[in-house]
């Protein structure tokens, strides 16, 4: 117990703590309070599969129980590697290949929202909305069209990011 009067109560263990079976996901298991000792205000906790808890003479007498399903472990996202993205989109603004005009665009948004790419100047030319960007430390700057993309192409160059990106 701490000094607040919360109980620290831990997390469910990998395997039963009778037969050491690894408590996988899907399948049902128990966990259980005991008290460490006589009028003691400490507990330990114990997990247990299922066959072991329904057995009284494996289990004892905890103080307290529960009994839930083991959830299915969170799949990791794939990270972005931000150091590859900034240099990929230099190389994107030194090539200034009108194909890749929307890659661009999209690469520049993502790298703002992580705050690696500034913004110096926005303005319109011919109807076309332009900002002007740097990418840190390095000072030189870059048009950078702001593309209306449809769904289609924002799909398109989702896939594209991700391929490129290992996502």
């Amino acid at each position: 117990m701490t000094v607040d009067g919360d109980f620290k109560i831990g997390r469910r263990g990998g395997g039963c703590s009778v037969c050491a079976k690894a408590l996988g996901p899907g399948t049902p298991a128990s966990s259980a309070l005991y008290r460490t000792g006589a009028g003691d205000a400490s507990f330990e906790r114990r997990d247990f599969c299922a066959a072991c808890f329904e057995a009284p003479e494996k289990r004892g007498d905890p103080f307290s129980w529960w009994t839930a399903v083991v959830p299915q472990p969170e799949e990791k996202k794939a990270l972005f590697d931000t150091g590859v993205a900034r240099e990929f989109l230099k190389r994107l603004f030194q090539e200034n290949a009108p194909e890749r005009a929307s890659l661009r665009y999209l690469l520049t948004l993502l790298l703002l929202r992580k705050k690696l790419v500034k913004v110096t100047d926005q303005f319109v030319r011919d109807g076309v909305e332009v900002m002007i960007a740097n990418v840190p430390p390095d000072e030189t700057a870059y048009e950078v069209s702001c593309l209306e993309l449809d769904e289609a192409e924002t799909t398109k160059l989702r896939e594209e990011l991700g391929r490129l990106f290992a996502l």
